[in-house]
């Protein structure tokens, strides 16, 4: 039995990549434009969530059941899915080729890397949670499968609701979650605690490296040669400091992670309530963000940059409600003085799209709030 769960975590975590590199890969095409392999899949990952959200506010709204949502969702995926393959092939085989060659070139490096990730992947997967809000996102998951509806029961009572709450509504990650089990059959508890809490795990230290490589490589290089000729030789050039330089910073956030855990930390929150809403907010899409930021602010952003920030600010609230207030802010404190700086005012436009879809959910939660509108969990 405990391998058979090991085998599916591994199996589950493995094909939510593939969906996450499809759909990525689809915002981050642009031709005679290289963007990097890891960015398309956490892009990918934000975007999924993004299409997702359409697909399933309209029949959970209508009082539609949950295999509805499913029959829906999956010639969806596999439609896009297929469409990036007949794009992208050639990209994803060259990105491979790379990957093969740097492990080839640094191999030192890519095994503490890969350990660095997975003790974490391994401790989050075998963390015991005893929550409120934890057991919330599980049963919320396991009775949706059960009763096949969505958002109807309360997960903790099995109460009839006659309303859906829109703290919850227009976050749909819980609902993607319980399509995936009632397709494939696993439980709600190890998909959620233990699937996505190692897939969330492992993109959160992918944006680690990208940002560490950026500060230490792509950062030393660019700024101290204005005589190389592409981006490609700077990189080449790469040497063994910046490269030791990239694992000891993921080492340290790795001891940061493990031993910043007061209440109500990102880091408590990463390794004890991985798969939760809220953790994939606070670590994840603020750390995505400012990768992004680091990037056009060193004017190394080509590839669609506002169009990148907006499916991450997007995508996130659609994962939980806290990012409705949290991204804006930081778009604020980081994109605001940059635009002043460069005198840059053609960013404006995409700055307040990005803050757009936060401000609007939280303008609908507060209307709400105040009884001015209700949405039934019934037919009316």
């Amino acid at each position: 039995m405990i391998m058979l769960n090991i085998l599916t975590v591994i199996l589950g975590v493995i094909c939510n990549f593939i969906l996450y590199l499809s759909f990525g890969s689809l915002i981050t095409r642009k031709k005679d434009h290289k963007c990097p392999f890891l960015l398309s899949v956490v892009v990918g990952f934000f975007f999924y969530y993004f299409v997702f959200f359409f697909v399933c506010v309209i029949p959970m709204k209508y009082y539609r059941p949950l295999s509805m949502l499913t029959k829906m969702w999956v010639p969806t995926v596999a439609v896009i899915v297929l469409l990036s393959a007949v794009l992208n092939g050639s990209r994803w085989v060259g990105w491979l080729r790379n990957a093969a060659g740097y492990v080839k070139k640094h191999p030192a490096v890519t095994l503490c890397i890969l350990l660095i990730v997975l003790i974490q992947a391994v401790l989050v997967s075998c963390t015991y949670n005893f929550t409120l809000d934890a057991a919330y996102y599980v049963a919320n998951v396991a009775t949706s499968v059960e009763t096949d509806m969505m958002n109807v029961y309360d997960p903790f009572t099995g109460a009839w609701q006659d309303h859906y709450e829109m703290r919850y509504f227009f976050a749909t990650y819980q609902m993607q979650d319980s399509v995936v089990c009632q397709l494939t059959g696993i439980p709600a508890l190890i998909w959620t605690k233990s699937v996505m809490a190692v897939t969330v795990m492992v993109l959160t230290n992918i944006v680690y490296l990208l940002v560490a490589r950026e500060l230490f490589i792509y950062g030393d290089l660019f700024k101290g040669s204005a005589t190389a000729k592409s981006a490609d030789e700077s990189l080449s050039r790469s040497n063994s400091r910046a490269e030791a330089s990239v694992v000891i910073m993921m080492a340290v956030m790795l001891v940061i992670n493990l031993t910043f855990i007061t209440i109500y930390t990102s880091s408590l929150f990463l390794m004890t309530r991985t798969y939760e809403g809220k953790a994939i907010v606070g670590n994840l899409a603020v750390i995505t963000l400012f990768y992004l930021f680091m990037r056009m602010n060193d004017d190394r952003m080509s590839i669609r940059p506002w169009l990148l920030n907006f499916v991450v600010c997007f995508g996130a609230a659609t994962i939980s409600s806290s990012a409705n207030m949290l991204l804006p802010v930081e778009l604020t404190v980081l994109f605001l003085p940059m635009i002043v700086r460069k005198k840059a005012w053609r960013m404006i436009p995409g700055y307040f799209a990005c803050v757009i879809p936060g401000v609007v959910f939280s303008l609908i939660f507060v209307l709400y709030v105040k009884g001015y509108f209700v949405f039934y969990t019934f037919p009316k």
